[in-house]
């Protein structure tokens, strides 16, 4: 697919099961942080500290950004419902929060990440 045939419809779909463990949560995502991704792995043949370092602040800040953007969403329109988990009874703020949490766990094992690393 070249970039210029790309839409909203596929920019916004749910990604492939495997680019999860990358955060990329739509499809979107990936196209800047797949080939990021790609860059931190590639910097383990200098340095697996450094690589584990890089990703560590890597999942951090896009965990950060993720619950800013989680934050926000509670306060505008409810009409987007990301993948509820199962949890089918809850309303979308309810969901929300849950991301936001999730995002919070996420930065939390991220800085634990980046201090073990630099000891």
């Amino acid at each position: 697919m070249k970039f210029k045939e790309i839409k909203d419809d596929w920019f916004y779909s749910n990604p492939w099961w495997w680019s999860r463990i990358f955060l990329v949560y739509i499809k979107g995502d990936a196209i800047v942080l797949i080939p990021l991704t790609v860059a931190i792995l590639l910097t383990a043949i200098y340095s697996i500290k450094l690589a584990i370092l890089i990703y560590a602040v890597y999942f951090t800040l896009r965990a950060l950004g993720e619950m800013i953007y989680w934050l926000l969403q509670q306060f505008g329109e409810k009409t987007y419902r990301p993948n509820d988990f199962g949890f089918k009874n809850l309303s979308n703020d309810a969901i929300y929060i849950l991301y936001q949490i999730m995002a919070l766990a996420s930065m939390v094992i991220g800085i634990a990440i980046i201090l073990l690393t630099m000891m």
